[in-house]
Parts: C-alpha cells; structure tokens; sequence
C-alpha cells in the first residue's frame, strides 16, 4: 500500500474514531441532563438540594353566616350540616364564619354563593390564605422529596375529598363509592407517612416533629371519613365537607409554624 493511502486511510479511521467518540459524549451528556431533570422532577415544588419551597396558595370558602359570637356561630353551623353543608365554623381575627364549602377556584365559589342567594340564603366569599413555607439547605434529595410530598399532602387531600364531595353531591358516586375513594386517599397518606418516619424519625427537630404530628391528625380526620356512621343531624357529605375543612385548618396551622424550615 502506498504512503498516500496509508495517509488516507489513517485519516479515515481518526474520522470515525471522532464521530464514535462524539456518540458516547452525547449519550453521557443525555443520561446526565436525564438524571438532573428526574431529581427535580422528584423534589417536585423544590429547587433541587439548594433548598426551595412550598408555593403559597388561596382558598375560597362560602360562608352562610358570621357573628362576633361563637355560641351564634355554633347555633347556626347546626342548621348547616343538615342540609349538607360543611356547617365549620372558621375563626379569623375574632370572627366566626360558618363555612357551607369551599374552593380553589374563585369563579366555583362566586357560581355557588349566587346560587344560594338565589335560593334565599345569605352568602359571602371567604379568601383563606396560605403562606409560603421556605425549606433550608441542610437537606438531601431524598429528604426534600419527602419533604415535599409531607407537606403538599394536606392541599392534595382537601382536593380529593372536594373531588369526591362533589360526586356524592350530584349523584356520580354512591356513598358506598366514596368511601372506597377514601380509602385509597387514606393508603396514600400512610406510605407518604412512612416514607416520611423513615427518613426523619432519628433526627426529629421540634419543626419536624410538628409535621409528623400534623400528619397523623391528617390520618385520624381520614380515618373519621371511612369509619362514619351518618346521623339525621349530619349527612355523610356534610362530614366529609367539615374534615376537608378540618384539614384546611391543619394545613394553616402548620404553615404559620414551619415558614422557614
């Protein structure tokens, strides 16, 4: 072989040796960018191992009465549950609502506040506020992705069990349906729970020990759900609107306390 196309054929084994060398780098890279992605998508609403944070968020409560007085409030919760309402009363700077149902969206709550004004009841919107909690750095991927699934675990439950209200309201699932639901809701809480003991139980700090204190009021107000035996004084939908009120209140609660984390 002359030295002409040794040269040539020396360039030509360099030139696949890049093309093959370029294919494992792309591939490495994928896998790389691939493996950072899944780790965000795991931590959900947080910003990787850096820290990050659970999304402050409304609610949207129609209220059929209020008063300075808790006993009035009380009084005419009782009337409330009857007819299916929640019938909660919710206390903010020294007012008692009582709260009929409530919403994520503000358009559902207006469309239900008229109807019942409609119908002859007094309505109001009540905006319930939830603050943004900050998580701090001294977290692993793992723990943040526990951590987030802890505490966005109370909204995702009120809206599960809105979900199912509903469909018990307009006749989509029979009570014996809901129930089935709520059980499933309730299998997902316990394995975010244990996911959850299993990473912190060890190294509780007060904050931590309120979120898993927190959770398992969750369970006992899910567990209430499954196990409740309906009255003439409260319906089954009534019960299930005042726990996801109840849940509501927990969730509150617990972001106030835990802020920064």
């Amino acid at each position: 072989m002359s030295r002409k196309n040794k040269e040539k054929l020396s360039k030509a084994k360099g030139g696949k040796f890049f093309v093959i060398f370029s294919c494992f780098i792309s591939i490495a890279l994928c896998v790389a960018l691939a493996d950072l992605f899944s780790t965000f998508i795991t931590v959900g609403s947080f910003a990787g191992v850096n820290g990050g944070k659970i999304n402050a968020y409304s609610i949207y409560a129609v209220e059929l009465h209020q008063s300075s007085i808790k006993s009035s409030a009380l009084e005419q919760a009782t009337v409330v549950k009857k007819i299916g309402g929640a019938g909660y009363v919710w206390e903010s700077e020294g007012v008692f609502y009582v709260i009929a149902s409530a919403y994520i969206e503000e358009n559902d709550a207006t469309k239900v506040k008229e109807n019942l004004i409609e119908s002859g009841y007094t309505a109001e919107i009540l905006k319930i506020d939830f603050c943004e909690i900050s998580i701090g750095r001294n977290y692993s991927a793992e723990e943040l992705s526990a951590l987030s699934s802890a505490l966005n675990l109370f909204k995702n439950t009120y809206k599960n069990l809105y979900d199912i209200s509903i469909s018990l309201d307009t006749l989509i699932l029979t009570e014996t349906q809901c129930r089935l639901e709520i059980a499933n809701i309730q299998s997902d809480v316990s394995k975010k729970k244990s996911d959850f003991e299993a990473l912190f139980n060890s190294k509780l700090t007060p904050n931590l020990l309120q979120i898993k204190l927190s959770m398992n009021s969750l369970s006992t107000l899910i567990q209430q759900l499954i196990d409740y035996v309906e009255t003439t004084t409260q319906p089954f939908g009534s019960k299930m609107k005042y726990n996801y009120m109840e849940i509501l209140l927990l969730h509150k609660t617990l972001s106030l306390q835990l802020t920064n984390l």
